[in-house]
């Protein structure tokens, strides 16, 4: 037995030492342009240009500008200045030159905005409270969850990709910079929507996430989505949020001042920018990439348009609706 404890250690060293091996991968780094644009329809277009770096270029790492680079534009083959506002439909090129870093090309198509209709929505709510202080009017908290659906048409010809964002509005009360505001007699109103978390009820949300991973991780990542599943044809989509607040104090009735809700946009998209969303999926958290940091899956690599490998140069037009729960707000508060 003190044998067994004399030779363990040994035989512990040779198995951790031959673990290790000298490699050199012989990957080329040397510096090339990087090119990064999301060109937006009817906004000026706005190009970065930087320089590639490697892990151990620290100095890459906090400065990696490009102040020798030449930036050229064309819109569908003619050269634009920088004023040009794209439509939708125009295929732009951005082409730049550096003495430093050598050459970068990239082009990209503006998608046509995406066609909606037939908005509507639910509520459901979750828990009331509310209570009249005479004087000061009516105060209340209410939680509840709402689901949205909207009709997007699709062109069966192309390949089409979207995105979805939104943002919740308030009506701007009177609000004071104390703490605890005095309320002057007919009462200081205050209210405000907390927009609650994001439910993609739509199978198209889950193309590049599946229904475990949006369990562990949340919708977050589940707001792009492309036409594979419907091509050609008139696309019901669902979407919602959960857990909704909405507080007000010193209420008096007016209905306007129940003016809240949801600005909800849909854009389309280039291919560029959902196979760049797809791979900010796959390597900000997602269950294959915890995987692949423990040599339990491969590697993920990164991904580019542009023609040194480095950068991405997408392109988006969109729609906007509002989700306005004034009427729902007012029958919850005088049922």
């Amino acid at each position: 037995m003190a044998i067994l404890k004399k030779l363990s250690p040994l035989l512990l060293s040779i198995l951790l030492t031959g673990c290790y091996e000298d490699f050199d991968p012989r990957i080329d780094t040397t510096p090339v342009l990087c090119l990064n644009s999301l060109i937006t329809a009817g906004s000026p277009i706005d190009v970065k240009v930087t320089r590639s770096w490697t892990y151990t270029d620290k100095n890459g790492e906090h400065d990696h500008s490009v102040t020798d680079a030449t930036v050229s534009i064309y819109a569908n083959g003619i050269p634009v200045d920088s004023g040009y506002l794209p439509e939708e439909g125009d295929r732009i090129r951005i082409h730049a030159v550096s003495p430093s870093y050598g050459e970068a090309d990239a082009e990209v198509s503006i998608p046509v905005a995406p066609e909606i209709s037939d908005i509507d929505f639910s509520t459901t709510v979750t828990h009331l409270w509310m209570e009249d202080y005479q004087g000061w009017g009516r105060n209340a908290d209410i939680w509840f969850n709402i689901r949205i659906s909207m009709d997007l048409a699709d062109v069966r010809e192309t390949d089409d990709y979207h995105r979805l964002t939104y943002t919740t509005f308030n009506h701007q009360g009177i609000m004071t910079d104390d703490e605890e505001p005095e309320l002057p007699s007919s009462g200081a109103f205050k209210a405000n929507l907390s927009g609650g978390n994001f439910d993609a009820l739509d199978p198209v949300f889950y193309e590049q996430v599946d229904p475990f991973e949006e369990m562990m991780y949340g919708s977050d990542y589940c707001t792009f989505f492309s036409d594979r599943l419907y091509n050609g044809e008139k696309k019901p989509l669902f979407f919602g949020f959960s857990n909704c607040f909405f507080s007000l104090s010193g209420w008096h009735g007016d209905q306007d001042d129940l003016e809240c809700g949801w600005e909800v946009t849909l854009y389309s998209i280039s291919k560029s920018y959902y196979d760049w969303l797809a791979y900010t999926v796959q390597s900000e958290g997602i269950i294959f990439n915890d995987f692949s940091s423990f040599g339990m899956a491969d590697p993920i690599w990164g991904y580019s348009n542009v023609s040194t490998g480095a950068g991405v140069v997408a392109a988006q037009s969109s729609r906007t609706v509002t989700i306005d729960i004034k009427d729902f707000l007012l029958h919850t508060l005088n049922p």
